[in-house]
């Protein structure tokens, strides 16, 4: 009786042995390893400008009264300018006013003389040249005072050209710039003074101031 019980015990031991032995051991699971943030560069602190106040826009001042220019300032040429001719700048005083058949008289006149004078200036005749001029124009561009002003042209200086004579005043200045000129209009100063002018580029231009001298048309200054 009592063999039947330690068999019957060491048969329960076995079994419970056995069935042990064939589970597989508790394993532990391994952790999953989480990825750590990057670490990014450490970066230089930006300094942040404040913004700037924005001012009050500043009160409109009132317009400059106009200036009228005085009428005693120098105007200047420019370097390139020509000693002549000269450009009609308008003036102030009232033209001179004459009849239409007077106008288309003198104009006939003044053109032909006109002709003349590019012909002389043309063959560069000086003597003849001077015959179609008032006393008052020789005298003045005979002057030494004058021409040493003429002489500061800058067409002249460039050139390296003095005036010393009418003469030289005709051959550097006179026949350079008026073998070809042309007639287009005429104004009178008075009865027997008109000014020559020619137009160029659209604009009216002086050639000559003109004076009847015993019937023949003479050039005569300013």
């Amino acid at each position: 009786m009592v063999k039947w019980w330690i068999v019957a015990a060491s048969v329960v031991v076995f079994g419970f042995v056995v069935s042990c032995a064939g589970q597989p051991p508790d394993v532990p699971e391994e952790p999953i390893l989480l990825e750590e943030p990057s670490e990014e560069p450490e970066q230089d602190p930006v300094e942040v400008q404040p913004p700037e106040p924005i001012a009050d826009p500043a009160p409109e001042a009132d317009p400059a009264p106009a200036v009228d220019p005085d009428p005693d300032d120098e105007i200047t040429e420019p370097d390139d300018a020509e000693p002549e001719p000269e450009t009609i700048s308008g003036g102030n005083d009232a033209p001179f006013v004459v009849t239409e058949e007077v106008y288309v008289k003198t104009f006939d006149e003044v053109e032909k003389t006109i002709g003349i004078l590019n012909e002389i200036i043309r063959d560069r005749d000086f003597e003849h040249w001077k015959r179609y001029l008032t006393q008052t124009y020789i005298d003045e561009f005979s002057d030494p005072e004058t021409l040493r002003a003429r002489s500061q042209s800058p067409i002249l200086q460039r050139n390296n050209i003095v005036l010393r004579s009418l003469e030289d005043y005709f051959n550097w200045v006179v026949a350079p710039s008026r073998a070809n000129a042309r007639l287009d209009d005429l104004e009178f100063v008075n009865d027997d003074t008109v000014i020559a002018i020619m137009v160029v580029q659209g604009q009216p231009v002086i050639l000559y101031q003109l004076k009847n001298t015993d019937g023949v048309w003479k050039i005569d200054l300013f």
